[in-house]
């Protein structure tokens, strides 16, 4: 099968206690939507501490097409049209019958461990592998969610993401660490994002690298950037402060709450800008990848609370222009800071 392009990927995820991870989808469906009576199936991050309960495990899908789910506004907007998908019709489809059967090497792979279990779901934007409809149900209406709201932010429409992402769905940890090792993920790989396609293990629901929302609304956000923005390269900071910042910011969208509930403390948030500028790839040891994301999800949290946060896409822009931080930032918020010296000691003061 053909390799679609790729614009770069995303190995590690920071939660609240610190831990590293990535994620992996399967999908599979059968035109079912979820029950509006019913919590999220992913629980929220916690701001301190990695919980210790297991995520509550939903009852078993139903066949057939359940009440659509109602999606609370964004940001405390007024209701109106703009308040996300209000329902997630998960449709199965044979492998022939999908509207997009492109999938990585790395796709290719996954979809060739018991190849025979495999089972295969469309919602509007993504196609699904997967074992079960119960873990593609809980994680197709996040992902539509996650999209609108990551598009929307970034001011981007319906044409600028038709092609459908794949996401492949592990809950069986043994192929999941089966699957890792064929790959070049980490071993230690609990979920990814490579590309526009997502990998998620599903079955880690306790301790520092359980599956959440906010993992889950973070790797989307790396797929939807890929989208978006192919064949451009985001500056390392800015590809994992920006999918830190938006995890966050979708599920609390979601859910109408304040996006400080969903953030958590960045006491690592040390490492120099000028060192976390030059990062070109991801550190080999674990403690400088956190302190890589912790710092660089400060940085865009500064951008978005600090500065006009309307500037942000020219900000984007420039960066991806090429230029570096520095200038960036000057041209962008020249008129919010005296020079760079003000707007690093700004910086430094701004509470994490």
């Amino acid at each position: 099968m053909q390799t679609p392009p790729r614009s770069q990927t995303s190995w590690f995820r920071q939660t609240a206690g610190g831990g590293a991870l990535a994620l992996l989808l399967l999908t599979t469906t059968r035109a079912q939507t979820t029950d509006p009576n019913k919590p999220w199936p992913f629980a929220p991050r916690a701001t301190s501490a990695p919980p210790a309960a297991a995520t509550p495990r939903p009852a078993a899908a139903t066949p057939g097409t359940i009440a659509p789910v109602a999606t609370p506004r964004p940001f405390g907007a007024a209701a109106a049209p703009d308040q996300g998908p209000r329902e997630v019709p998960l449709v199965e489809k044979k492998w022939d019958e999908l509207v997009n059967k492109e999938v990585s090497k790395d796709g290719t792979t996954a979809l060739e461990i018991e190849k025979d279990k495999w089972k295969h779901a469309e919602t509007e934007n993504f196609i699904l592998h997967y074992r079960r409809a119960t873990e593609a149900q809980k994680v197709a209406r996040e992902v539509e969610y996650d999209l609108w709201f990551v598009a929307k932010t970034l001011g981007a429409t319906k044409d600028r993401y038709q092609r459908k992402s794949h996401v492949f769905i592990f809950e069986d940890e043994d192929e999941w660490k089966k699957f890792v090792g064929l790959t070049k993920a980490p071993a230690w790989s609990a979920s990814f994002a490579y590309g526009d396609e997502l990998f998620l293990n599903v079955r880690r629901t306790e301790g520092p690298k359980r599956f959440d929302s906010n993992t889950l609304a973070h790797e989307t956000t790396h797929a939807v950037v890929a989208r978006l923005f192919p064949q451009k390269r985001w500056p390392l900071w800015l590809n994992e402060g920006w999918a830190e910042y938006m995890g966050g910011a979708s599920v609390a969208a979601r859910k109408g709450q304040s996006v400080k509930g969903h953030q958590a403390r960045l006491r690592l948030a040390e490492m120099p800008l000028a060192t976390l500028e030059a990062l070109k790839e991801y550190p080999s040891d674990e403690a400088s990848v956190r302190q890589l994301y912790q710092t660089s999800e400060k940085l865009v949290r500064f951008l978005m609370d600090e500065m006009p946060k309307e500037r942000i896409l020219q900000f984007i822009d420039a960066a991806l222009a090429g230029k570096s931080l520095r200038d960036s930032v000057l041209e962008v918020y020249g008129d919010k800071v005296k020079d760079w010296p003000d707007f690093e000691k700004k910086f430094e003061k701004f509470t994490k």
